[in-house]
């Protein structure tokens, strides 16, 4: 939806007869730094609403203002708004897609080791100066061969004072497949020649 909330202005059905020019009542898409939509609306009842978005740093804030006197206080409220979010909260990233979360082994596969790896950004909300210090749960499927890499094999939990903040899906950083008969033979001969067995 942001494709079209987006937009200050643009023709509506443009490669036919009936096009026309359409301005975005939202006047913040234009005038407000982030501002990618959402939706106006008036009635007598209700006043001058706006429900608007707006994304900075990866944050992206909502403000709603309802029963609002006039277009110009509802937009100036809702600046007001948005203005309160970006000065006081942030998007904290605790750990990038693809970090390295935990290495494990498996039998029978053909990677010995198995690097498990956050699926996107491990991040929270806080405000602007906390210094948060959180714990990790790292919980892992039973798995079955073959893994694709990008499949969810398990999640890592973070908690902040015992309270579970978010959960992230894990992942594999390669394809992981079932180890080949001669390969799995070798290995086993291999691992009674150096006295694992």
């Amino acid at each position: 939806i942001f494709k079209f909330s987006s937009l200050y202005e643009d023709y509506l059905r443009e490669n036919t007869d009936n096009k026309f020019w359409l301005v975005n009542t939202n006047k913040l898409i234009r005038f407000y730094d982030g501002a990618d939509g959402l939706k106006t609306g008036h009635t007598d009842l209700a006043g001058y609403c706006l429900a608007a978005t707006a994304l900075r740093n990866n944050l992206r804030i909502i403000g709603i203002v309802l029963g609002e006197p006039d277009s110009k206080v509802r937009n100036q409220e809702t600046m007001d708004l948005l203005d309160y979010g970006f000065n006081n909260i942030k998007v904290n990233v605790l750990k990038n897609k693809g970090d390295l979360v935990k290495k494990i082994k498996i039998d029978k596969a053909d990677k010995e080791i198995i690097n498990i790896v956050l699926k996107s950004n491990l991040s929270t909300i806080e405000e602007l100066n906390d210094k948060n210090k959180y714990n990790y749960k790292i919980n892992i499927n039973t798995i079955n061969l073959p893994i694709t890499k990008g499949n969810s094999i398990g999640t890592i939990d973070t908690y902040l004072n015992n309270k579970l903040i978010t959960s992230s899906e894990l992942t594999t950083d390669s394809n992981i497949n079932k180890i080949s008969y001669f390969k799995l033979y070798k290995k086993t001969i291999l691992d009674m020649i150096s006295g694992i067995y």
